[in-house]
């Protein structure tokens, strides 16, 4: 143990590792974020950055719940970030537009509108295909209509993590790059340790006692180059992939997802494939290809949900689980940061997050 007397040791400077440095530090706590590689290099690095959780939400829920309440945080938290640590998130919250690009694909969406409605989400609402071209202009004549989200939008996924790690060393905390965290005491003297080491966080749970249920889930997103009109809205075409621009004019299209442990060399037939979605996407976009591509690992639980909460097994009081957020870290960093924040520095779980509990899978 080094005596440096940390009130809070977070393991991981990747989007949620960040922010709860970041909500730590700003509640005066005493915080060193720990990584082993560089912040934001690998999966909030290749991360578009989406904020839609009524299209990444598969039913009503504890999910949709944290969601929605992570996007309402969003813009006091990159607000907050902006103002002490002067690197922006470039928060968007423009709206986005969950296209139908079929007749199958509408009533999959109208569907999904339904059950939002039944339970009282009425962020959406259903638009045909004139009118998502009004919302749109990008968008192509040719879909069957979309539902329009108005508060939904996007962050971009690095410079978030930047805007994150500024605001946290403004706030007082510290930053170790090229750090190996071996097991419980191995680094310093924290009187709280967080574990939030994205697609990582299986292996480092096990050496403080408790192995957790993590896979790596290769993603890639690309951007593309030669288009004839830059979106100004994300559109968001469900299991065909998304398209969003960033405010220096890239275009981002994604993403795709497979299963092939810690490999992350980009595939160029899945490279295609995003290529493929942006035709479909966008209006007069025949020519439209890849100049650059991101691979990324989504840390993915079996239940998808994440891990929120003390460490199996070990001392709860001590050592805490901030992971499994799969395809959703830059959307529930906010929600993610506040709730751990409040169960480090106060004692106080959030309500309703036993559904992520780190020790529901045994």
């Amino acid at each position: 143990m080094s005596g440096t007397g940390f009130d809070v040791a977070v393991v991981g400077a990747g989007i949620v590792g960040s922010a709860i440095a970041f909500e730590c530090a700003r509640r005066g706590a005493r915080v060193v974020l720990l990584e082993r590689d560089e912040p934001g290099v690998h999966a909030s690095g290749a991360a578009a950055g989406m904020l839609a959780p009524c299209s990444e939400a598969q039913q009503a829920g504890p999910f949709l719940d944290l969601a929605r309440d992570s996007l309402t945080l969003w813009p006091e938290f990159a607000a907050g970030a902006f103002e002490v640590g002067g690197v922006d998130a470039e928060l968007h919250l423009g709206g986005l537009l969950r296209v139908a690009l079929t007749d199958g694909d509408a009533n999959d969406v109208r569907s999904r509108l339904r059950w939002q409605h039944d339970h009282g989400i009425t962020d959406g609402t259903w638009v045909d295909r004139a009118d998502a071209a009004a919302l749109e202009p990008a968008l192509t004549r040719d879909t069957a209509g979309a539902a329009w989200y108005p508060g939904e939008g996007h962050v971009h996924g690095r410079h978030a993590v930047r805007s994150l790690v500024a605001a946290a060393k403004a706030h007082g905390a510290q930053l170790r790059i090229g750090t190996t965290v071996d097991g419980p005491y191995a680094v310093v003297d924290a009187t709280h340790v967080v574990l939030a080491a994205g697609a990582w966080l299986g292996d480092l749970a096990a050496r403080f006692g408790t192995p957790l249920p993590i896979t790596p889930i290769h993603g890639q997103l690309v951007a593309l180059a030669d288009l004839p009109h830059t979106p100004r809205r994300v559109l968001y075409a469900g299991r065909h992939g998304y398209v969003v621009a960033k405010q220096d004019s890239t275009v981002l299209s994604g993403a795709t997802e497979e299963d092939r442990g810690f490999d992350t060399t980009p595939d160029p037939a899945a490279a295609a494939g995003l290529e493929h979605t942006a035709r479909r996407l966008l209006r007069d976009a025949e020519h439209v290809h890849a100049h650059n591509t991101w691979t990324g690992l989504r840390p993915a639980t079996p239940d998808r949900l994440p891990l929120l909460g003390p460490l199996p097994g070990g001392d709860g009081a001590r050592v805490v689980v901030a992971g499994g957020h799969y395809r959703n870290g830059v959307l529930l960093a906010p929600a993610t940061a506040r709730g751990i924040a409040g169960m480090v520095l106060d004692g106080r779980t959030p309500p309703n997050w036993e559904a992520f509990d780190p020790g529901r899978f045994g």
